[in-house]
């Protein structure tokens, strides 16, 4: 369908996070179209959340990214501000501020709610909660505490970084010549990380027996009480500390129909169901796995059905989400694929990156965007890459030999003086393993001070 009108259309984009960025770059990435772009976030920054696992070990920095900035580039208009209530009637969103944008389309990708649920324990969201994770492994680090439980809550399908978090500390204390501490992973789940299919649970089981974690599937931990932690079925564990995720809560918009947890329902092009020209993607919606790149695939759909209207060469294309994670491991990382097809389902399970570029948030545009930091065009897109036929362990020492050069080269370069040039080895290590190793980070911002100076 045409425009409606010859003056530009105006698209509201209510989010700051990873679906409200995706939209806006595919909106623009899509082809000349004559849209007036409003991006509504309480945010000024945006947040790349899944590198604050590494953030508590000092092997990243978290990302923070100007929305101004990203905006700008994509002659959008940024409101900080966040969505209060829609007007379907009058097509129009009001904010929490008071003021009203009338919208011709709308796309809600303002998250979900997170609620602690298990007093006692530390929830672990993100960014936030980096300093609190260190202060809890200082304990553990000086003996203080000894036993330590992951545990993800129940109705939680996105439990990777919990995994992450129990592998790195071990990794972590393992580095730093701490024994005795106990290490444990309580889950509802019948397999760990089955969304990834048997050969990543398989992969997970003999990755946390190497590393002495023990594991708990089909655990529902209850309360934490006099040092113990309860579960259901009965059974309780002693425990120092416990980590967990939060749980989610839809974000129940006023005006707009949700189910009974506030989450809102939408089709294949990710329209709201029963609304005309209101769209959503990322946590807020009723998918049933709730993780940074099912956002983005929302957001391109989304993104597509609204370019098509607009007169875009596009043929808007159903989301059939393909479910990809990058699993830190302490060592190097592992690759995880799931494609979910009416056809069948498909897993792949690899040490060579299986799309490029190779980041944590596998987004069409993001993750090109954000590599970069340049607008993009249509073709400059994340890419699928097939899984080597290469032995695992022949790649493992490919990638090792990888990055002990580039490490050799950065250390080279820097004691010459070439800091320039030993940061450019840094981005390389990054780009193989997704973090720098331990004391690289620390290194790293001596060499950006010299290479100001």
């Amino acid at each position: 369908m045409a425009a409606r009108t010859t003056h530009p259309t105006r698209v509201v984009i209510c989010g700051g996070g990873v679906a409200a960025a995706e939209t806006l770059l595919a909106l623009r990435a899509l082809g000349p179209i004559n849209a007036e772009v409003h991006l509504v976030a309480p945010n000024r920054q945006f947040v790349y959340q899944p590198l604050a696992v590494a953030a508590c070990f000092d092997l990243a920095e978290p990302h923070l990214f100007e929305l101004a900035k990203i905006a700008g580039e994509q002659r959008a208009k940024l409101h900080v501000d966040s969505l209060a209530s829609v007007e379907v009637e009058d097509r129009r969103v009001r904010l929490a501020s008071g003021s009203v944008l009338a919208y011709d389309f709308l796309v809600v990708a303002i998250g979900a709610q997170r609620r602690d649920w298990l007093e006692g324990a530390l929830h672990f969201t993100g960014v936030a909660d980096v300093a609190a994770f260190r202060m809890l492994l200082d304990r553990f680090e000086s003996g203080s505490d000894q036993r330590l439980c992951f545990v993800s809550p129940a109705e939680v399908s996105w439990t990777l970084p919990l995994y992450e978090l129990a592998l790195l500390t071990a990794s972590h204390l393992a580095d730093l010549g701490v024994i005795g501490v106990e290490l444990t992973i309580a889950t509802p789940e019948l397999e760990p990380l089955a969304v990834f299919g048997p050969a990543a649970s398989r992969m997970l089981h003999n990755l946390l027996a190497d590393r002495g974690i023990a594991l708990k599937v089909g655990a529902h931990a209850q309360r934490i009480e006099h040092g113990r932690l309860h579960f259901d079925p009965p059974a309780t564990l002693e425990v120092d500390q416990v980590v967990t995720l939060a749980q989610l809560e839809g974000p129940a918009v006023p005006g707009l129909p949700s189910d009974a947890a506030g989450f809102l329902n939408v089709d294949e092009h990710s329209r709201v169901v029963g609304l005309e020209d209101v769209y959503a993607a990322g946590d807020g919606t009723t998918s049933p796995v709730r993780q940074g790149g099912i956002a983005t695939q929302q957001a391109d759909a989304a993104a597509e059905a609204i370019a098509a209207q607009m007169g875009a060469v596009v043929t808007p294309s159903p989301l059939r989400p393909t479910l990809r994670g990058v699993l830190l491991t302490g060592i190097a990382p592992t690759y995880l694929r799931a494609r979910i097809a009416a056809t069948g389902d498909s897993f792949e399970v690899a040490a060579n990156p299986l799309w490029w570029p190779p980041s944590k948030i596998a987004g069409r545009y993001l993750a090109t965007y954000l590599a970069s930091h340049d607008p993009l065009t249509h073709d400059e897109t994340l890419k699928d890459r097939p899984r080597s036929a290469r032995n695992p362990a022949r790649i493992q020492e490919s990638h090792d030999e990888a990055r002990q050069l580039a490490l050799t080269f950065a250390e080279h370069d820097a004691a010459g003086g070439h800091f320039k040039s030993a940061l450019e080895w840094l981005e390389v290590i990054e780009r193989l393993d997704g973090v720098l190793p331990p004391g690289y980070l620390h290194k790293r911002a001596d060499w950006q001070r010299n290479a100001r100076e």
